[in-house]
């Protein structure tokens, strides 16, 4: 079985997090690469395992944490298709907050009456989405960087060279 998720990376321990939602969050380290407090700073990670369970159903999610489990815990590893198609989801809706339409196989297979629709989890999942953390950057029409950020280069990004022209305004003399 798939450890338990090490609390301590969480600042407040004395929130009581619902064991499944912890589960999950363990699940989607693996899936997106980020960190739990970084999952759980989204303000998702309920919304994102009920959506789960909602859009595939509790056997699918167990019959998909087993088959994790038996692949030493490497999605990469995952032979089952509609395991597979369950992480490529997770991963999916964690990034863009979007759940995706499942490939046709999987749908019939799991004998869902849910439509195989992409949809939008929430309103604020866009913003939460971590595309965004992936470049630091922010999404457009939300979650606004601040006045003046524009003019400096983006974390970890190499400065630029400025260019040998004359000063604007300067008539060529410098």
């Amino acid at each position: 079985m798939i450890p338990e998720l090490d609390r301590t990376a969480l600042e407040d321990e004395s929130v009581e997090v619902p064991p499944p939602v912890a589960g999950f969050i363990d699940i989607s380290e693996r899936l997106t690469g980020f960190t739990a407090f970084d999952l759980y700073a989204t303000g998702m990670a309920q919304l994102y395992h009920d959506t789960t369970v909602d859009q595939v159903g509790r056997e699918a999610v167990g019959r998909f944490i087993d088959d994790l489990a038996a692949a030493g815990g490497d999605p990469d590893r995952l032979v089952d298709e509609t395991s597979r198609e369950i992480a490529r989801a997770v991963t999916h809706l964690w990034y863009l907050g979007v759940w995706p339409a499942l490939a046709r196989s999987v749908h019939r297979a799991l004998g869902r009456e849910k439509a195989n629709t992409a949809f939008t989890a929430a309103p604020e999942a866009y913003p939460e989405g971590l595309v965004w953390r992936t470049f630091h950057g922010h999404p457009p029409g939300a979650k606004a960087p601040g006045f003046g950020t524009w003019a400096d280069p983006p974390p970890g990004a190499p400065p630029l060279a400025r260019p040998d022209c004359p000063a604007h305004g300067t008539g060529g003399a410098t």
